[in-house]
């Protein structure tokens, strides 16, 4: 017989329902107890203890639903190894079609980063689905690159001043706020910089 605890938890492995959100389900409810309600009809007989593919779901709103309990397993990574050694966090939502608000990615940074000092889990072992399996999950429009940067603690203002700079035309690609730029980028950023404010 299975069991149906973790052997250890050394991941956090991020999901998207791969459902689009509606409006008339503003919080993302309903979609999260038909994820609960068609997990169960799978996989009842065979783990009647498990109750969600997921340990959180988080909602459009940013309410977070409880899933599985931390101490068990999720059937999640398609992979054994990963599935009895992490934590499972869906954010709801088709992230291939719609994009993410604010709510609800600062919701998921706040669960991820409880859960890592929770259990001394370093981001690298922050792993989206797709890192594990062949599969597009959590979304390409999922918005890594901010969540992984306020992951780490890497301020806000540092990231919009980069998309600030790419706009106006001072740098030709984004770059991430902690690169390191070398004098020949830097002395470009400044004509870049020149040119604008003279008008060229």
């Amino acid at each position: 017989m299975i069991s149906k605890n973790l052997i250890e938890v050394n991941f956090i492995v991020i999901h998207h329902s791969a459902v689009l959100n509606s409006e008339k389900d503003p919080t993302s409810i309903n979609q999260w107890k038909s994820i609960l309600k068609n997990h169960k009809k799978e996989f009842s007989k065979k783990f009647p203890w498990s109750i969600s593919p997921y340990h959180f779901g988080i909602g459009k709103k940013g309410n977070i639903f409880k899933g599985q309990d931390e101490d068990f397993f999720c059937i999640h990574a398609g992979d054994d190894y990963y599935n009895f050694r992490s934590l499972a966090v869906c954010f709801l939502g088709n992230f291939n079609i719609e994009t993410m608000n604010d709510n609800q990615l600062n919701s998921g940074i706040d669960l991820v980063k409880d859960l890592m000092k929770k259990y001394k889990i370093p981001f690298e072992r922050v792993l989206r689905h797709k890192e594990i399996v062949s599969t597009d999950c959590p979304g390409k429009n999922f918005p890594w690159e901010r969540f992984s940067n306020r992951i780490v603690d890497i301020p806000q203002y540092k990231y919009d001043s980069i998309e600030y700079a790419y706009k106006l035309g001072w740098i030709k690609s984004l770059h991430s706020p902690e690169e390191l730029v070398d004098f020949g980028n830097f002395l470009t950023i400044l004509k870049n910089f020149y040119k604008t404010i003279r008008g060229d």
